[in-house]
């Protein structure tokens, strides 16, 4: 019976929380129209590498110009194809050419809905295909809803664990982080530049979303970014899925916030603490009393529920 009532707790406990708020279904529609206000910056990595940075709800865009088009790491927003564009014709006459979404989320894929009636390749991990092409809830991102995009706006290539390509100057790797993000996350690395697109599993104003509901886990988080960390020099330079560019050393902070949150809530989950006391403790810690904070620490709890449950029911 008990065994029963584990099984129970890890089917209900992450999607349990969609029932407390109402779908959100006019969010993505609504704020397009309202995106086409925000400022946009072109900043220079090193040659032929930029970075298109947002102000305001939307991804990081990195930009790789080959010598017969531009490669983009993520596309923001549908109505901005056309400021992006011109971005991109002051640095470069070249098209674009190919495009590679880094996980599902409306801020880095809408802008497919312009670029991928133009026959523009598109690139994601198979489980982002997926969740693009079918409508989706984030309980914890408000109960946002993205609507199934087109089938010519979907990727059109697709893998499951790595995919490479070579440029005439660049070798172009793709790599799957399996339950991080997202259940679809992956990282670019442009091999001869150390230059990473991280998407959302890296970010810089704070503390990062995990979308549960689509196969997020704070543990896989933080062993993408141990992983990254293990490869990088002090000349790697990381473009986040939000924020500017950075070096090893602000991704090695970002790693030590998340593991100071995640082993904190382990030990006080362990002590059979109760949510608020561990909220509280957890946030004094890590100097992040906020309601941002406090959402994030819930996540985690769940997630880290999760992960003691199971290792429960594997040592019976």
């Amino acid at each position: 019976m008990r065994r029963l009532a584990i099984i129970i707790i890890l089917v209900t406990g992450a999607f349990g929380i969609r029932a407390q708020i109402k779908e959100n279904s006019n969010y993505v529609d609504s704020l397009s129209l309202k995106i086409g206000d925000i400022k946009e910056e072109v900043i220079k990595i090193q040659d032929n590498f930029y970075v298109i940075i947002p102000y305001g709800i939307a991804g990081n865009i990195g930009v790789y110009i080959s010598d017969n088009g531009v490669i983009l790491v993520d596309d923001q927003w549908a109505v901005l194809s056309k400021r992006i564009r011109e971005l991109i014709s002051a640095i470069t006459r070249e098209p674009i050419k190919t495009i590679i979404n880094t996980h599902y989320h409306f801020d880095h894929t809408n802008g497919n809905l312009a670029f991928g009636p133009e026959k523009i390749p598109i690139i994601s991990h198979k489980n982002a295909r997926t969740r693009m092409s079918e409508r989706q809830v984030m309980p914890t991102y408000y109960n946002v809803v993205q609507n199934p995009y087109p089938p010519e706006s979907l990727p059109t290539t697709t893998f499951t664990d790595k995919l490479e390509f070579n440029e005439k100057n660049e070798t172009i790797e793709l790599v799957y982080y399996k339950s991080a993000h997202t259940d679809g996350d992956i990282i670019v690395h442009f091999k001869n530049a150390d230059i990473y697109h991280t998407g959302d599993i890296f970010v810089t104003y704070g503390l990062p979303h995990i979308d549960e509901a689509a196969g997020g886990d704070i543990y896989g988080i933080i062993e993408a970014v141990e992983n990254l960390l293990s490869q990088a020099s002090d000349k790697t330079r990381f473009i986040p899925g939000h924020g500017p560019v950075c070096t090893k050393k602000e991704l090695q902070e970002y790693r030590d916030l998340l593991v100071t949150v995640r082993d904190n809530v382990v030990k006080l989950y362990r002590e059979k603490r109760i949510l608020g006391d561990i909220i509280k403790d957890t946030q004094i810690k890590i100097h992040y009393e906020n309601k941002g904070g406090e959402k994030f620490i819930e996540q985690v709890y769940r997630t880290v529920e999760k992960h003691e449950l199971q290792n429960m029911l594997e040592k019976k």
